[in-house]
């Protein structure tokens, strides 16, 4: 019998916060480059790394649902997922529980079902430095990023990290992956 959405079902399937859980051929870019904010001065958080499939699924149609007037009875089967979006056909009740999911998920955007995070290719990481930030690229040639925004969404950053191999998602603030998706 599948189990109604709601917020519970966000702590079955944990997301990695660790740059050691990315992908092997992209895990020593994405740590040469926030070795070199971090020399630079910059504060890193990172957030999200490697997401299973299945978190991938219940953040992308909880979104759908409660922000896209998605009907919770068109959602998709995930095999080996007992979840029931749909609450019996009380919509209401489908998209309180959507909503819900969001919460707790702390979702910001609308996730992708096959996000880059499933491969371990992406991380969702927070950059903030006061003043400006002295960062070496991967060549080693000094960059001083004096523009704001002082976060990590500033453009001069984005190409600093693209010559790790770190490319930012311009649209997603804290998303940098290996192909900008």
């Amino acid at each position: 019998m599948a189990e109604f959405s709601g917020p519970e079902w966000c702590a079955r399937f944990p997301g990695s916060r660790s740059i050691v859980d990315l992908h092997p051929d992209w895990r020593g870019k994405v740590l040469a480059f926030v070795s070199a904010l971090e020399r630079g001065g910059a504060r890193v958080d990172v957030q999200a790394t490697l997401r299973p499939p299945e978190r991938a699924y219940l953040m992308h149609w909880c979104w759908m649902i409660a922000n896209l007037s998605q009907s919770p009875v068109a959602v998709p089967a995930m095999d080996g997922l007992g979840i029931d979006w749909t609450h019996d056909g009380n919509a209401r009740r489908a998209r309180a529980a959507a909503e819900a999911m969001i919460d707790q998920f702390e979702l910001q955007f609308l996730p992708s079902l096959k996000s880059r995070h499933i491969f371990g290719r992406a991380i969702d990481m927070t950059i903030a430095w006061d003043g400006g930030l002295s960062i070496r690229d991967f060549d080693g040639n000094l960059h001083y990023v004096l523009s704001e925004p002082r976060n990590g969404t500033n453009p001069e950053l984005a190409k600093v990290g693209a010559t790790y191999g770190v490319i930012k998602l311009a649209t997603d603030p804290p998303h940098w992956s290996d192909d900008g998706h």
